[in-house]
């Protein structure tokens, strides 16, 4: 079996997405100089209590990651119609998980924002997914021309 190029874009992605999970966000500096932290699972503020509120981004990266897993496990199957949906699905988590980001710390504006890189890893998994679906298409249509070669002609 030959390892295609789309196949190498959802496993990246799926990398990706758990080293989101994995890593702080950001953190949030009050006006005294204390330090509160935000992960994908909770926020510790500077006086060190934790809030669970954030969960839901943990939760839509999870979700994410498993979408992407489950594009590069039909890859290997080449069913093209779920694997472009699976991108579809995955991206449109990732914008979500934006949009969610953009609330919390919305929310959590009264304080300085410095950002960790792992703020950036959805956004790379978002143009990794939009990159298979355009190499699964690449690959379908690749498939289907040299399928209609084939035909007899009059």
């Amino acid at each position: 079996m030959k390892f295609r190029s789309y196949q190498l874009f959802y496993l990246l992605s799926v990398a990706l997405t758990v080293a989101a999970l994995c890593m702080p966000l950001m953190k949030f500096v009050e006006a005294n100089g204390a330090t509160g932290e935000l992960t994908n699972f909770s926020f510790v503020t500077a006086e060190g209590a934790v809030s669970h509120a954030p969960v839901a981004l943990g939760v839509v990266l999870i979700i994410t990651g498993l979408v992407n897993l489950f594009g590069l496990l039909v890859s290997g199957f080449q069913n093209f119609e779920l694997q472009k949906r699976s991108a579809i699905l995955g991206m449109l988590l990732t914008l979500g998980y934006y949009l969610l980001l953009g609330v919390y710390t919305w929310v959590l504006a009264g304080a300085g924002i410095e950002m960790n890189v792992a703020l950036l890893f959805p956004l790379f998994s978002f143009i990794l997914n939009a990159l298979s679906f355009l190499s699964t298409r690449r690959a379908e249509a690749a498939i289907l021309a040299k399928a209609s070669s084939f035909r007899l002609r009059d």
